[in-house]
């Protein structure tokens, strides 16, 4: 079966940056060179995913990008349960594709959505703040709509889709396991960072308190005062700040190293090209979170050769495979041997070596063709119904 002529409507209207904003600059390129005869069209929010991706729509004669005003949780509910099945019914579209935990009650189409945000699904990592927490209880109904109303779940994980899907009693048959890719050559090639004067441990995601942060900040301390404190690497931590109060506990923890405190740098978020360079200087890369359904970073890193310590998930094993040296996440202790073990020149050219042929295993190219033989498949059981 072929997506000749076949339409594609793409909600994309929860996205911002960091993993959906990785996620669609890699992808919708990809899908427009590899359906050329299907047509693409995508709802976005965010102002600077709008911008990016714009001349995406310019360029490419099946892909349309159609920018809406950015409201809140409320707004974006009726938006998606009213008026996307009208937009659907006037492009005729033949799938909808919602990259997050949405979808309508009822469309008169296919439809597949994106299992991706772990704290959707869960409360053992519930956060702080009242409403945040609220905020996910809600989200989780709404996600319990989709699972229920779609033809597809996606997940980026066989570890997510077992335990989400096991949690919301959703059949197998209706689990779709993509995983995420990476286009090597530009992490392999990337300018390495040379602003930075000295020597780096790196751990790159945007923050939020189960990234861990405040532990990887007590672990390395516990290595610097430990060995050579001149002689070790400074620790550099990237990543949008979501969740304030975290940030806070992280410059804490930060100020709590005393005469270390000037050899942490907290740099906040950065454009995404500049995250290659940083992850291809880097002397280590850690992943310290305890709460993920895949790791992009994980990929980021290994494809730029920096050898790897992250915490003991099993999305993490399934993704970094032998190429990671792991740690329980609420051992600072555990944490601190690995990135001393990781740091020895052995053990770091070991890593790297395993990384190299571990991250040739996922590419997007990879990821495209998994999703269009997905909307195929969708397609085709429609048609056969």
């Amino acid at each position: 079966m072929s997506l000749e002529g076949r339409r594609v409507l793409i909600d994309a209207t929860g996205a911002s940056i960091g993993g959906g904003y990785t996620y669609l600059v890699n992808v919708l390129p990809r899908l427009c060179r590899m359906a050329p005869q299907a047509r693409f069209h995508l709802l976005l929010r965010n102002p600077r995913l709008i911008e990016v991706l714009s001349p995406l729509a310019e360029r490419e004669a099946n892909f349309e990008l159609e920018a809406l005003s950015e409201t809140g949780v409320a707004g974006r509910m009726l938006h998606t349960f009213f008026v996307m099945p009208k937009i659907a019914a006037r492009m005729r579209a033949d799938v909808f594709f919602s990259v997050g935990e949405v979808a309508p009650w009822r469309m008169p189409c296919a439809s597949i959505a994106s299992f991706r945000n772990a704290n959707v699904f869960t409360r053992e990592v519930a956060p702080p703040d009242l409403r945040d927490r609220l905020r996910f209880v809600v989200l989780n109904a709404i996600a319990r709509i989709a699972a229920k109303r779609c033809d597809r779940i996606m997940f980026v994980s066989r570890d997510s889709a077992r335990w989400i899907g096991d949690s919301l009693g959703m059949p197998e048959a209706k689990r779709a396991v993509i995983h995420h890719g990476i286009d090597l050559a530009q992490w392999s090639t990337a300018e390495p960072m040379r602003e930075h004067p000295r020597p780096y441990v790196l751990s790159v995601s945007s923050i939020y308190h189960y990234k861990n942060f405040v532990r990887l900040i007590e672990a390395w301390a516990q290595v610097a005062t430990r060995t050579d404190a001149e002689a070790m690497p400074d620790l550099v931590i990237i990543g949008d700040d979501y969740d304030r109060p975290y940030r806070e506990a992280m410059e804490r923890a930060r100020d709590a190293t005393g005469e270390l405190r000037e050899r942490i740098h907290i740099k906040g978020g950065m454009p995404y090209e500049e995250v290659k360079s940083w992850c291809r200087g880097a002397r280590l890369f850690v992943f310290p979170s305890y709460l993920e359904t895949f790791g992009h970073p994980l990929l980021e890193a290994m494809a730029a050769g920096a050898p790897l310590v992250a915490s003991e998930l099993d999305a993490f094993r399934e993704i970094a495979g032998d190429a990671a040296l792991y740690a329980a996440h609420d051992d600072v202790e555990a944490i601190a041997r690995a990135i001393e073990q990781a740091l020895e020149p052995e053990t770091a050219a070991r890593l790297t070596e395993r990384g190299s042929a571990r991250v040739a295993e996922f590419s997007w190219d990879a990821s495209v063709t998994a999703l269009l033989a997905l909307f195929e498949d969708v397609l085709r059981e429609r048609e056969n119904r």
